[in-house]
């Protein structure tokens, strides 16, 4: 068998210039999706002189619009992805055509791509077990921690009862009856770690790299499944932007049984939308050869999200309920030179049925629309496979520690800091099983979709309490900052003082 080189794909953007034609992608698809139903928000992007800095109101109004009634959500989401395989090119040696008129199952070239193999060596670890502050949480315990961070708002609902049902079902872990594929093997909160220690059969997917697969190798064989992963010329891994038409065909060649795609893959920047791109061609590939197929993702925290009632209510009630600190809050809020405990939802969108869903506004400025499309292209099609009747399970993470703190000092201050306001950061190691409990709870589910498209959304959420808290975010950055300044100060002056008379 042939095993494909690296450079026979390529999935670029339309002509352009280059330090502009990112943005001017972004810009023309938000337009194209919301056009039938707001022109004057298409009007908006289209005459907007500076869209890196001014995308973050065009993405708010696309999901307030978004949220009104469900031929809408619907309607932005095909519209949206229509015109990014529209103008996205993609070539084939001296071939070059629009994304959209290319079947990756039918793609001429006979190369394909091989196969790898891991087994683990451990035994499958039988039950549902979280590490949490230095404690290993099951069962009862597990269910009691679940109810607290319920009621303090930290994860929906939704989310609670999802990872309960895993804990009812530990014959789940598995996942007998699927094929689970994990694009973006090596992401920090992705499932793959936890489903090769339950004894899942995997295929995963990311870049080539000596040390990304040293490091899932190690994965593998500490766990008690088995990784199957693509091979190329050059060694194990498959960049998806490049390779993705033998992917389809390697993911749908090994489906023996139900397959379920979980698209985990994410970069910064501009190479991010062509990611994402690359992988709404990859779910749109696997749904058609299997019917039956499952799409799973992660939503991150740092998005805008419409929210329900419930969510709204909770977060100004506590806003009502602050007493004496809240007049000290509104204090500053009125006179600080920069935004500073500003309500979390100061207006509210009118559904079609006639609720108010409240607009979670979490973008940050310095990320980008490249950021925001990649993000939202894959929203378009959850929702999409969602209303066609597939399962789909997508959930949104709460703000977790990063890997290597030295990398980022200002913000694990600032994380240290939002606790003060009843926000929980998560360790990955804590967050990352329990967002693979989720994925393997929706797997089995058989709920039908929800009434208003953008639900998925928000259902089974695990925010971190960022939802129902009374301020908005970004208006607490500087706060949390400066409390978590004080935090680490104070922690090495008891540090200090341990040393000191031991």
């Amino acid at each position: 068998m042939g095993m494909v080189g690296h450079g026979m794909w390529d999935l670029s953007f339309p002509p352009g210039p280059p330090d502009r034609v990112a943005d001017m992608f972004s810009a023309a698809v938000v337009a194209d999706a919301v056009r039938r139903f707001d022109a004057d928000l298409a009007q908006t992007v289209e005459t907007c002189r500076d869209w890196r800095r001014e995308y973050r109101p065009i993405f708010h109004g696309l999901t307030s619009l978004s949220v009104t009634a469900p031929a809408i959500s619907l309607g932005i989401a095909e519209e949206g992805l229509t015109s990014a395989r529209t103008m996205l090119r993609f070539a084939a040696g001296r071939t070059v055509t629009a994304l959209r008129s290319v079947d990756v199952q039918a793609e001429a070239d006979s190369a394909e791509l091989a196969t790898g193999r891991v087994d683990g060596t451990a035994a499958p670890i039988p039950r549902l077990e979280v590490p949490y502050r230095g404690a290993v949480l099951a069962e009862e315990g597990l269910r009691r921690q679940l109810g607290e961070w319920r009621e303090r708002g930290i994860v929906e609902p939704g989310f609670a009862a999802a990872v309960e049902r895993v804990i009812d079902n530990p014959e789940w872990l598995a996942l007998p009856g699927f094929r689970m594929t994990v694009v973006g093997a090596t992401a920090q909160l992705g499932p793959l770690r936890p489903l090769l220690t339950w004894g899942a059969d995997v295929l995963a997917v990311d870049r080539p790299g000596r040390a990304r697969w040293d490091r899932l190798y190690a994965w593998a064989r500490d766990g008690s499944g088995t990784l199957r992963f693509p091979v190329t010329d050059s060694g194990p891994g498959a960049d998806l932007t490049r390779h993705f038409p033998a992917l389809a065909r390697w993911i749908a060649a090994s489906a023996d049984v139900r397959p379920a795609l979980g698209l985990y893959a994410n970069i910064p920047g501009a190479a991010g939308v062509r990611v994402s791109a690359a992988a709404d061609v990859l779910a749109e590939a696997v749904l058609r050869s299997h019917p039956d197929a499952a799409l799973a993702y992660l939503g991150a925290s740092t998005d805008c999200y419409a929210v329900p009632p419930s969510v709204t209510e909770e977060a100004r009630d506590r806003l009502a309920r602050r007493g004496i600190r809240g007049s000290a809050q509104d204090l500053l809020h009125r006179a600080a030179p920069v935004p500073l405990y500003r309500p979390n939802y100061e207006r509210t969108v009118a559904t079609a049925d006639g609720e108010d869903w409240g607009l979670f506004d979490n973008l940050p400025t310095l990320l980008g629309p490249d950021y925001a499309l990649a993000q939202r292209l894959p929203r378009w099609r959850a929702v999409l496979a969602r209303a066609a009747g597939r399962a789909v399970s997508y959930t949104v993470t709460p703000p977790a520690w990063p890997a290597d703190i030295h990398e980022t000092p200002w913000r694990t201050t600032t994380l240290r800091g939002v606790d003060h306001y009843g926000i929980e950061v998560f360790d990955p190691s804590t967050i990352r099983p329990l967002l693979a409990a989720k994925l393997v709870a929706d797997l089995y589910s058989s709920e039908p979709p929800e009434k208003n498209p953008e639900a998925l959304f928000t259902t089974g959420a695990a925010h971190g309490g960022l939802w129902r808290q009374p301020f908005h975010p970004g208006s607490l950055i500087a706060p949390s900052t400066l409390l978590g300044w004080m935090d680490a100060v104070r922690d090495f002056g008891e540090r200090s003082v341990r040393r000191y008379f031991t």
